[in-house]
C-alpha cells in the first residue's frame, strides 16, 4: 500500500503525518528535533511515524518536507561565508541598505545594526555597466579583472559567491558572463546571480536576496544531501518535495539552488492546510490562528487563497521572496506574565521556552505563563498529559499564579483570567493587522485555529471579534505537516515592466505575461509535472504613477486582449486601494512588475467525507471537572475527541481533549463535529 508523508521540523519538535492512500487514514507523531543535525530528527520521526502507521519507509510514495533550517540560519547568523561581486562604485550597497530604524521615536539609539551577510572584506567590484532603461551595454566586462577577483575570493576562503551587477534585471548577460568565469576559476563554489533570483528593479533588495540565497546554500545542500542519503539507505524511493515560503512545493534539487525560498517554509504549511479545510466546508474567507509555545502566527485567506507578500522578513532583514503573508506576535503557551512598575500586566513576548518551560511542566520553571493560567482555571484538566505523555504539575502552576495575584492584589482566579484576557488581546491585535488594517471586516470571516495552544484560546478570541464559525481541524498540533500534503508544486516568474496605462495596451501586457508563462512551463516540466497538470496565475504589481505603494492585482489573461483589458486592472486596483487606504487618486496607473505563478497539482492527501451520526456525544464523555468561566466555576464535561462522531453536538462549557491539543468550548456556545471531523464552534441560539 502506498503512503504519503509530511514532516515539519520545528525548534523543539518534529511533526510527522502519514496518509494511507488506500484507507485514507491519517497517522500523526511527534519526536524531539535535533538542532545539531536536523536530518537526524527527520529520519527518527519518519521511522516512528511509519511504524505507527504499520508501514515502512520503503512504501512511501511522496514525501513533503518543511524546514526551519534557513530561518534559524538567518536568525542565528550561522550561514556560510559569502563573497559578493558587484559593480564598480557599489561595494557598500549592503551597508547603505534602506533608511529604516525601529520604533518608538528614539528607537535608533539602541539599534544594533547587524553586519551584512557578505562582509566588505569579501566584496569585490568589476567594471562593466548596463544602462537604464533600455538595458544596453555601456562598458563591457573585463574578463581578466573578473578572474583576478574570483581567485582572490576563493583563496580568502569564501564558501559561495553572489553576482549582483547594476541594472542586471534589464540585461542579465554580464552577470551570466561573470558566472561562466567563476565556473572556470572556482567550480567548487555555489554561485547565484541576481537577475535569476530577483529579476526586478531595486538594487539593494535584489542584492540582499541573492546574498541570502548564497548564505544558506552550502548548508542547505549539505542538509538535503544528507537527508537524501539517509532515506535512500533506509530503502526509500519516494519523491521528496520541499515546502516553499509561499506554501508551494519544489524538488530537492530546486531547493538546493534557491534556498532563499525556504525562509518561512514551516508557517506556510498551516495556512495552506487551513485554506484547504475551509474550502471543503464551503467557507471561502477565513482568518488563521497558529498558536504554539512561543508565538502565534496569523494570516488571512480570501476566496480560498492565502494572502501572499513579496516582502519576506526574518529578524532584521527584509528581502524579496514570495511568501504566505503571516503576522507573528509573541503570544504563546509559554509567554511569561509580569506586573510592570506601573501596575499593569504584561504577557509576552518573553517565553519560558521548552526548557525549563512553564511551571506546570515540573522542570523548574518559576515564572507564571499562559499555560499555567490555563491549568489553574481548569482549562487543562488534571487528567490531561501534555502530548499524551507529560504529566502536568498543577500545584506548581497555582504557586506561580498565586505570586502574580499577590502582586496585583487580586484572587488567583482573577489573576489567571487576566493573563488569558491579555494574550487574547495580543492575538486580536495581530489579527487586526491582517484584516482591519487592510480594509477587511473580521466579521465577514471565519477562523481556523490550530497549533498546540490555538484551539484552547480561539473561542474567547472569536467571541471578541465575532468571526464565526470557529473551525478546529483534527490533529491541530500537526497542522503544518498536514498542510504540506495539500500543497502543489509551484514557482513564481517575474519581470520589471514600469509602463503606464497611457503608454501601453492590454495586448502588450498580454505578450509579456505569455513570455513569463513559457518560463513557468519550462520549470514545471523540469520538476516532473505533466503538462495536463499545469496551471497558471497572472498578476500585475500596480501603483499610481509616481507613487511607490504597490498592490498585486490578479489578471485575467484572456480579457487583457479586449479593449477594456487595462481598464479592468485599473478598476480592480482602485477598489483595492480604496479598501485598504480609504482613498483613490485621479492619476495614471503604472504597472511596476508582472508575475506568473506556475502550479502543478500534487495529490498528497484526500479529505474524506463521513456519514453524520446522531447528535448525542455521551459515548465520548470521559470525565467532568470544575472550570472557571465568566467569574465563577462551572461543572464542565470533558470529551475524548477520538471518540466523537460526525454529527455529535456539544453544548458549552466543555473541554475536548486529544494528544496534541485541547479545545475549549465556552458557555453559550455549541460545538458540532462535521462530516470531515472538524469541530465547528458557533454561538448558541440562546446566547
Amino acid at each position: 500500500m502506498a503512503h504519503n508523508l509530511g514532516v515539519d521540523v520545528g525548534g523543539t519538535f518534529t511533526d510527522v503525518i502519514v496518509f494511507d492512500e488506500e484507507s485514507h487514514e491519517l497517522t500523526i507523531d511527534k519526536v524531539l528535533s535535533t538542532p545539531g543535525d536536523p536530518s537526524e530528527g527527520v529520519i527518527n520521526g519518519i521511522d516512528e511515524a511509519t511504524a505507527k502507521a504499520d508501514t515502512s519507509v520503503s512504501e512511501l510514495d511522496l514525501l513533503f518536507h518543511g524546514t526551519t533550517v534557513v530561518t534559524n540560519m538567518l536568525l542565528e547568523e550561522t550561514g556560510s561565508r559569502v563573497g559578493l561581486i558587484t559593480s564598480e562604485g557599489h561595494e557598500d550597497i549592503l551597508h547603505l541598505a534602506r533608511a529604516w530604524t525601529p520604533g518608538p521615536l528614539y528607537g535608533w539609539i539602541d539599534m544594533d545594526k547587524p553586519t551584512p551577510l557578505a562582509d566588505l572584506v569579501d566584496t569585490r567590484s568589476v567594471s562593466g555597466r548596463v544602462s537604464s532603461p533600455d538595458g544596453s551595454v555601456v562598458d563591457p566586462i573585463d574578463e581578466q579583472e573578473v578572474r583576478t577577483q574570483v581567485r582572490e575570493l576563493a583563496e580568502a576562503g569564501v564558501e559561495s559567491l553572489t553576482v549582483a551587477l547594476l541594472n542586471a534585471y534589464l540585461n542579465p548577460e554580464q552577470e551570466k558572463q561573470v558566472r561562466e568565469i567563476i565556473a572556470d576559476e572556482a567550480p567548487e563554489l555555489p554561485v547565484s546571480i541576481s537577475s535569476e533570483i530577483v529579476p526586478e528593479y531595486g538594487e539593494y533588495e535584489r542584492t540582499l536576496t541573492t546574498v541570502i540565497n548564497d548564505y544558506a546554500r552550502p548548508d542547505v545542500i549539505e542538509y538535503l544531501d544528507s537527508l537524501d542519503d539517509s532515506l535512500e539507505a533506509a530503502g526509500s524511493t519516494a519523491t521528496m518535495n520541499v515546502v516553499r515560503s509561499d506554501g508551494g512545493l519544489m524538488s530537492s534539487g530546486a531547493a538546493k539552488s534557491r534556498p532563499v525560498e525556504l525562509a518561512l517554509s514551516g508557517p506556510s504549511g498551516g495556512v495552506v492546510g487551513a485554506a484547504t479545510i475551509a474550502e471543503k466546508k464551503g467557507v471561502p474567507d477565513v482568518l488563521t490562528l497558529d498558536m504554539g509555545g512561543t508565538s502565534t502566527d496569523v494570516s488571512l485567506v480570501e476566496d480560498n487563497k492565502p494572502e501572499t507578500t513579496r516582502q519576506t522578513k526574518v529578524g532584521y532583514r527584509e528581502f524579496k521572496s514570495r511568501a504566505v503573508d503571516v503576522n507573528t506576535v509573541g503570544a504563546g503557551g509559554g509567554s511569561v506574565a509580569r506586573v510592570q512598575l506601573s501596575g499593569s500586566l504584561q504577557v509576552g513576548p518573553e517565553s519560558a521556552g521548552a526548557d525549563p518551560g512553564p511551571a506546570c511542566y515540573g522542570q523548574g520553571g518559576e515564572e507564571p505563563t499562559v499555560t499555567d493560567a490555563n491549568v489553574v482555571l481548569g482549562r487543562i484538566p488534571a487528567s490531561v498529559a501534555l502530548g499524551g505523555e507529560m504529566e502536568l504539575d498543577h500545584e506548581a502552576a497555582r504557586a506561580v499564579i498565586e505570586d502574580l495575584a499577590e502582586e496585583r492584589g487580586s484572587t488567583v482566579e482573577a489573576a489567571a483570567q487576566a493573563v488569558l484576557d491579555m494574550v487574547t488581546e495580543n492575538m486580536h491585535g495581530a489579527l487586526r493587522v491582517v484584516s482591519v488594517e487592510r480594509g477587511y471586516d473580521p466579521r465577514d470571516f471565519g477562523l481556523v485555529a490550530f497549533g498546540g495552544a490555538g484551539p484552547m484560546h480561539a473561542n474567547a478570541l472569536v467571541d471578541v471579534m465575532d468571526a464565526y464559525p470557529l473551525i478546529v481541524p483534527p490533529g491541530p498540533g500537526v497542522m503544518s505537516a498536514f498542510g504540506f500534503l495539500t500543497s502543489d508544486v509551484q514557482n513564481e516568474f517575474s519581470e520589471t515592466y514600469l509602463e503606464t496605462d497611457l503608454d501601453v495596451a492590454g495586448t502588450d501586457v498580454h505578450g509579456r505575461l505569455v513570455a513569463l508563462r513559457e518560463e513557468a512551463t519550462e520549470w514545471l516540466t523540469g520538476e516532473g509535472v505533466d503538462t495536463d497538470d499545469h496551471a497558471f496565475e497572472y498578476y500585475a504589481d500596480c501603483r499610481y504613477f509616481r507613487q511607490d505603494i504597490q498592490l498585486s492585482i490578479p489578471v485575467d489573461l484572456d480579457r487583457l486582449r479586449g479593449e477594456s483589458g487595462l481598464d479592468e486592472i485599473k478598476g480592480d486596483f482602485e477598489r483595492r486601494h480604496e479598501q485598504q487606504f480609504g482613498f483613490s487618486l485621479d492619476a495614471p496607473l503604472e504597472i511596476a512588475n508582472l508575475r506568473v505563478v506556475g502550479k502543478g497539482q500534487v495529490q498528497g492527501v484526500t479529505i474524506e467525507e463521513q456519514e453524520l451520526q446522531g447528535a448525542d456525544p455521551s459515548n465520548a464523555r470521559i470525565a467532568s471537572t470544575e472550570v472557571y468561566f465568566d467569574g465563577t466555576y462551572h461543572e464542565t464535561p470533558v470529551y475524548d475527541r477520538g471518540e466523537l462522531d460526525p454529527g455529535n453536538r456539544i453544548s458549552g462549557p466543555a473541554i475536548v481533549i486529544e494528544d496534541d491539543s485541547t479545545v475549549v468550548v465556552q458557555p453559550d456556545h455549541t460545538a458540532a463535529v462535521d462530516r470531515y471531523a472538524n469541530i465547528e464552534i458557533t454561538k448558541s441560539d440562546s446566547a
